[in-house]
This record gives C-alpha cells, sequence and structure tokens, in this order.
C-alpha cells in the first residue's frame, strides 16, 4: 500500500535536479508514490498534474535564486486553484526565511522547508498523519521568523547616518 502520492518539480527557470531526485527515491523508498514531472516546470502544469493525479503533497525544488521567485508562483497558482496540498520546499537557496517571508503568506496551505532530502519522507508522514497540528506549528515559527527579521530591519540606518559616525581609521 502507498504511504501517499508525492508530486515532485524543479520550478520553471532551473534545471538542477540532483536534489529533486535524491528525494525521489528516499521517497519512494519510504513508499510514497513518485510523480517527477522533471525540471523547468511552470506553475500552471504543477496544478494541473496536482488536480487530475489527486496529489498528497507537493515537492518543488530550485538550486539558483531566481527559483524563489518562481516558488511563490507555484503557491500563489495552487492558492487561486483552491487546493491545499502541503508543499515541501528545498534546494540550497532555499530557507525557512524565504518560506515564512515570502510563500507561507500567500497560501493557506502548510509549506515546509527542509534542509536535505532525508527529512522528507518523516515530515510527509507527519503531514498525512496531523497536518492541522503542523500548520499550527509553522505559523508560529514563521510569524516569529517575521517578527525577527522585521525587527532587524528597523534596526537598521541609512548609508548617510551610518556615514556619519564612522571610524576614523587613519588617525
Amino acid at each position: 500500500k502507498s504511504a501517499g502520492k508525492v508530486l515532485l518539480a524543479t520550478v520553471k527557470g532551473d534545471v538542477h535536479d540532483i536534489g529533486k531526485n535524491i528525494v525521489g527515491v528516499v521517497m519512494a523508498c519510504n513508499g510514497y508514490e513518485i510523480i517527477d514531472m522533471g525540471v523547468m516546470v511552470p506553475a500552471e502544469q504543477i496544478v494541473r498534474k496536482a488536480q487530475e493525479e489527486h496529489v498528497d503533497i507537493i515537492g518543488l525544488s530550485g538550486l539558483i535564486t531566481p527559483s524563489l521567485e518562481e516558488m511563490v508562483n507555484v503557491a500563489k497558482e495552487l492558492q487561486r486553484a483552491h487546493l491545499n496540498i502541503p508543499i515541501i520546499i528545498g534546494g540550497a537557496t532555499t530557507s525557512d526565511l524565504h518560506v515564512a517571508l515570502n510563500i507561507a503568506p500567500v497560501y493557506e496551505g502548510a509549506v515546509v522547508w527542509l534542509k536535505d532530502a532525508s527529512q522528507n519522507a518523516l515530515v510527509a508522514a507527519r503531514l498525512m498523519s496531523d497536518e492541522q497540528q503542523i500548520e499550527h506549528e509553522l505559523a508560529e515559527k514563521y510569524q516569529h521568523l517575521r517578527d525577527d527579521y522585521q525587527h532587524q530591519q528597523q534596526t537598521l540606518v541609512s548609508i548617510e547616518e551610518a556615514r556619519k559616525h564612522k571610524e576614523n581609521l587613519f588617525e
């Protein structure tokens, strides 16, 4: 019996697939049915395939910086289609902060950032068994990250102000 159906895709604009492929192998070894859409996958195709296949989880991968904005676009398109499928985000340029600031605010479903492929099966199992609890935990975590980020931004001073208080290193 399948542990669940997982759609994997490297988002549009990115051709890197090593991490996605590793996730696919790890998930398959843990009993998940994998639908691998490959690389350079547009948001509309991800949404359509998620609907057609009735997937339980969507895994988005991206290695390069433009992938970050495309992941936000995918989340927006999923939201627009009224889908509430948990999303797992991964890739070298991704982070908890990126998810907290940019993806979670535009998507009502759970969005989880994972640092490496080995965590995917455990997180997927938890999402499948207790999604509401995870959504609550993530909402608190992401709000804390947003608050911390906002506080850091408020403590920054303008370049002009910083130059007024620079140290004279040649005295």
